[in-house]
């Protein structure tokens, strides 16, 4: 009698000695997650029970001139409207490895298959954060950001974005570049960023250009949302964009031994918002 088919998918279905299989696994090519280090993450500490984190936010006071015998007018030093963040996305990625495939193979394939469901979670929690990016709006460059959808992105584009973060007042430090393969290639043809003779002391020997660029780090990330040719890139302070993670990844491992198998199931519980939409702004990316 022949056996129902294996799980995972892809082992020998039909007979109990499986096929020799190499101790090496060839691991699934994944996307690169760069987005969720570099948001805010101040506000995870303070979530214990609930569903939104309420963030004050403060004004700035203006002085303003002595004029003796009267009193100077009171200064609200918070604003009256708070941000928020709401706890509002829950995913899981469960898999399943059966015994006999477990068994008779040498192959770790339940490590292997808890690796890749906590990679797909990861994975959604960055893209969670990349939707983000095109609603940033810094300065006068408004919800379009700047570049063209579908064209490279040239030094223009860099500098005008730079001094947009400047005359919002966003700090220096922990600012980042977030873009896709297509303005890595853009930025290899931008003789200022290769060249030795340009910046001798900052080039990077293989090839790539500087690892920063106006002061911050250029992430290539595959998981940047499209907007229509190209993509939405940002170019932002950490505090543009908070996360808070109220439930990190928790892995379940079920028994199922009537089905003969192993349930592997990692959920998370987490919540995104947008901090100061001026610290931020979208970039257009040549190709999605």
């Amino acid at each position: 009698m022949a056996l129902s088919a294996r799980i995972p998918v892809g082992l020998d279905d039909n007979t109990f000695i499986p096929k020799i299989y190499s101790a090496n696994v060839l691991q699934a090519v994944k996307n690169k997650l760069v987005v969720v280090p570099v948001v805010n993450h101040d506000y995870q500490s303070d979530l214990v029970r609930g569903d939104i984190v309420y963030i004050p936010k403060t004004n700035v006071v203006t002085a303003t001139e002595v004029t003796i015998g009267t009193e100077g007018v009171i200064k609200n030093p918070f604003a009256t409207a708070e941000g928020s963040l709401t706890i509002n996305k829950y995913y899981e990625a469960p898999v399943v490895v059966d015994y006999m495939s477990s068994r008779q193979t040498h192959v770790d394939l339940v490590g292997n298959s808890q690796l890749e469901s906590a990679y797909a979670l990861s994975k959604t929690i960055d893209t969670s954060l990349g939707v983000l990016f095109s609603a940033l709006n810094s300065g006068s460059a408004g919800s379009t950001g700047f570049g063209t959808d579908g064209a490279a992105v040239t030094d223009t584009v860099l500098v005008a974005a730079v001094e947009d973060l400047d005359e919002a007042d966003a700090p220096e430090e922990s600012r980042v570049w977030i873009f896709d393969p297509s303005v890595k290639a853009d930025i290899l043809s931008i003789d200022k960023f290769v060249r030795m003779d340009y910046f001798a002391g900052d080039t990077i020997l293989t090839g790539q250009f500087r690892k920063d660029v106006y002061g911050a780090p250029i992430l290539i990330t595959n998981n940047l949302t499209v907007k229509s040719t190209g993509n939405y890139g940002v170019y932002m302070h950490r505090d543009a964009l908070a996360i808070v993670i109220q439930e990190n990844m928790v892995v379940d491992r079920v028994e199922q031994p009537l089905k003969h198998q192993l349930t592997i199931n990692t959920t998370c519980l987490w919540g995104v918002a947008e901090l100061r939409e001026d610290f931020g702004v979208p970039i257009m990316t040549r190709k999605a």
